[in-house]
């Protein structure tokens, strides 16, 4: 009896096997995704004219100076601070605010002695809708903001 059982064990086992080979040789290739594409808002005026709708703004508080260019992208806007003057070792928060005085964290650094700038944020708002930019600092204060000039 046993050896019945195991003739038919190895039989099914043989089928299994078979099936498995043949499945793979006829099974159509996994499908490949096409490379991904993103738009995005070309703010950056060091390699060439910017992206059309591109607002730029400084400003200033005391010592501190902001300047900033804001570019329109696919539902969303890319915020590119081209300078920044505060003390070295603050850590700076970049917020996009709108009309309402609703903020949107788009990035930050630790200011250096010799800041690498551009430094490139991003948020998801309307450009019309954009009122400022500001630095924030780790308590939460505004640091300098700059007014962004309407569409």
């Amino acid at each position: 009896m046993w050896v019945r059982t195991a003739a038919v064990a190895t039989v099914i086992a043989a089928l299994v096997a078979a099936g498995v080979v043949i499945g793979r040789a006829t099974s159509a290739e996994p499908p490949v995704a096409a490379p991904l594409t993103l738009l995005h808002a070309d703010n950056d005026t060091d390699d060439g004219p910017p992206a059309p709708g591109t607002r730029e703004a400084t400003g200033t508080n005391g010592d501190a100076t902001l300047h900033v260019a804001v570019s329109p992208a696919n539902g969303w806007l890319g915020i590119e601070v081209e300078a920044a003057t505060v003390p070295v070792g603050t850590r700076c928060r970049l917020f996009a605010y709108d009309h309402a005085g609703k903020g949107y964290e788009a990035g930050g650094w630790v200011q250096s002695e010799h800041p690498d700038f551009p430094i490139y944020g991003a948020v998801i708002l309307d450009p019309a809708d954009l009122a400022s930019v500001s630095l924030v600092d780790d308590s939460g204060a505004k640091v300098v903001s700059a007014r962004i000039p309407p569409p």
